[in-house]
């Protein structure tokens, strides 16, 4: 990764802001570098909870999510560690405010945990066992466990029943829903005027992201439901046109996709996917998308392996991607198989790397 100081030798370019990728499915293009400094930007976020307590933490935009003891000290991710910062970012298609409610209300009603995505930080509210132990293999899963920062006390005593009080502020997320004053009238603990709980993550700014977490044995049947609910009642008209496409494309509100493993459903702006993330992030390098190999397993790879010049889908990827790729690889992501495929691609010369100017 360079510091910014010299050229990336393509096209007599401008001077290089660190190295270019693309996160979040596609909806922020960013350039990386090592740290520069190690002073406090961004966003406060005061009392947020911490999953391994309930205390409250007050950290700036770089300040290491403290999820344990020990992994406060010694941070994994490089980001927390302050060991790489974002020196430009190139383009960010986040959710608007109202797709981003309109999921949190869906996700509440059908009482599921949604993680709301927003910088470095995966923000989620759980109201109950089931919720907090998906958050965590999803966490396992994806490596993000000291990414997660929970908006709620995790006091799961409470047997997701709703809160009772006769203020509106008493419905603040960092309490436990046992403390509040009883009244005859009741009220939600989450709806609307606290963003079902994620306000705080709200006032940081849009989620690049919503995830939906769910159980398997209900993936399909979430997945089309908030396929329906977000970008409303699928038409029964055949799409026999590329103008069919196109009205099709105006209407939809949300990009909605499957999840694999089978237990997410994830939200993206509707015009993001990863395949429109890597177009952006080769023109901002002048790289022709012909020179491009993508490797994808999931539903959320289709359109970054039919973008690219050459797609390939993993040995373990969903038959739907099978289906569309130039090549499937011998070994799955388990088998090193994009290691392995690249290999044999570069002993067979299909490989070209630029040389650098010196």
């Amino acid at each position: 990764i360079n510091d910014g100081n010299t050229n990336d030798g393509r096209n007599n370019a401008a001077p290089s802001l660190g190295f270019p990728l693309v996160c979040t499915n596609g909806a922020r293009g960013l350039r990386i570098r090592k740290s520069q400094s190690d002073v406090d930007v961004g966003h406060n976020t005061n009392n947020l909870v911490t999953p391994s307590s309930s205390r409250r933490c007050t950290r700036s935009n770089t300040d290491p999510l403290p999820h344990t003891e020990e992994k406060n000290a010694n941070p994994t991710n490089p980001f927390l560690k302050r060991t790489l910062e974002i020196s430009h970012e190139i383009f960010h298609n986040p959710l608007s405010p109202s797709l981003t409610l309109k999921t949190l209300a869906l996700a509440h009603t059908l009482n599921c945990v949604t993680n709301y995505y927003h910088d470095h930080r995966i923000y989620a509210v759980v109201r109950n066992e089931n919720q907090l132990e998906l958050t965590k293999r999803y966490g396992t899963l994806t490596g993000s466990e000291e990414l997660y920062c929970y908006l709620n006390d995790l006091n799961l005593n409470s047997n997701d029943e709703e809160g009772k009080g006769e203020k509106e502020e008493d419905c603040d997320a960092s309490k436990s829903t046992t403390t509040t004053t009883t009244t005859t009238t009741r009220m939600p603990y989450y709806d609307e005027r606290n963003a079902y709980g994620y306000q705080k993550a709200v006032e940081l700014g849009p989620p690049s992201k919503l995830l939906i977490l769910c159980d398997t044995s209900k993936l399909d049947e979430i997945t089309n439901l908030v396929r329906t609910e977000l970008n409303g009642t699928t038409t029964t008209k055949t799409i026999t046109s590329d103008e069919d496409v196109q009205q099709q494309q105006k209407k939809k509100q949300a990009h909605v996709i499957r999840g694999a493993p089978p237990f997410f459903v994830e939200i993206l702006h509707p015009t993001v996917h990863k395949g429109e993330g890597l177009r952006r992030l080769c023109q901002s390098l002048s790289i022709p998308l012909e020179e491009v190999i993508a490797f994808g397993d999931g539903d959320n790879d289709l359109e970054f392996v039919q973008m690219a010049g050459w797609g390939v889908a993993m040995k373990n990827a969903r038959g739907v991607l099978k289906e569309v790729a130039d090549e499937v690889t011998e070994g799955s992501n388990d088998q090193d198989g994009v290691v392995k495929t690249l290999e044999w691609y570069e002993q067979e010369g299909k490989l070209h790397f630029p040389k650098e100017e010196k």
